[in-house]
């Protein structure tokens, strides 16, 4: 099975890097002054367009696994298919699972919950709590357009 970074080509940088101010409108240039320029190495510049494709390819296979499983959805609810002991399909197993489990509690625990929230507050402002950071990860977002 292949990497999803290697599922298609890299923009190199200096394609991307390559537009100038003047090749946009002016009102842009003007309009975002706060924007600083910054150089990157040409390794750090091709690790982020691949995972900038890599994220793309991947909404893009979630898309189709939604509209593939709302199919089968409707198919097991018209009883036209069973929901296990399907055939393996490309060497995957393929069923259809419970639902994730929830609760819903009564208004007597939501408030103990909420009191317990408020001291948690307390704690944390009186310095009475510690503070601890997780593992560092990437996050790849649509960029917000700047008019």
């Amino acid at each position: 099975m292949s990497s999803p970074l290697a599922a298609g080509p890299v923009t190199p940088l200096s394609s991307i890097s390559s537009l100038s101010c003047s090749q946009a409108p002016q009102e842009l240039c003007s309009a975002s002054p706060s924007l600083q320029s910054f150089s990157l190495s040409q390794e750090a510049a091709d690790a982020l367009l691949s995972a900038v494709d890599a994220k793309a390819a991947l909404d893009a296979a979630k898309e189709n696994l939604a509209q593939a499983t709302a199919v089968l959805d409707q198919l097991v609810a018209a009883g036209l298919l069973v929901e296990r002991n399907l055939p393996v399909v490309s060497g995957y197993t393929v069923y259809r699972q419970e639902g994730r489990a929830s609760w819903s509690y009564p208004d007597s625990v939501k408030q103990l919950e909420a009191q317990l929230k408020k001291r948690k507050q307390l704690a944390e402002q009186l310095g009475d709590a510690t503070f601890k950071r997780g593992q560092p990860f990437w996050t790849i977002k649509e960029s917000e357009k700047v008019f």
